[in-house]
């Protein structure tokens, strides 16, 4: 979610975000941890503003305050690969590359 719970948007925000997403990525919500998919971590522009968590580009990507966690590792691309993340752990699983 990238606006706070207790702030009501239109359906639609919920689904594609607002127009602010790059600030929501280096930001989140304050008081919240959100896991996001649906934007591969290789397209992050701004890696200056978190951190990959294992490989560059191909693993998951969080965000400088740890509030932000992106999760989509590109699976639905040839060269991708799933990701997953234990929420009570940290501890990260990937799926192998297809090639």
């Amino acid at each position: 979610m990238t606006s706070h719970p207790k702030v009501i948007k239109k359906r639609s925000h919920y689904l594609m975000g607002g127009c602010l997403i790059d600030e929501f990525y280096k930001d989140g919500v304050d008081g919240y941890i959100s896991f996001v998919g649906h934007t591969p971590t290789g397209n992050v522009i701004w890696t200056d503003q978190g951190l990959y968590l294992d490989d560059d580009l191909k693993s998951i990507w969080k965000n400088e305050k740890e509030n932000v966690f992106l999760l989509d590792c590109g699976s639905g691309f040839g060269n991708g690969r799933l990701a997953c993340l234990c929420i009570e752990t940290g501890q990260r699983f990937y799926s192998e590359e297809q090639s």
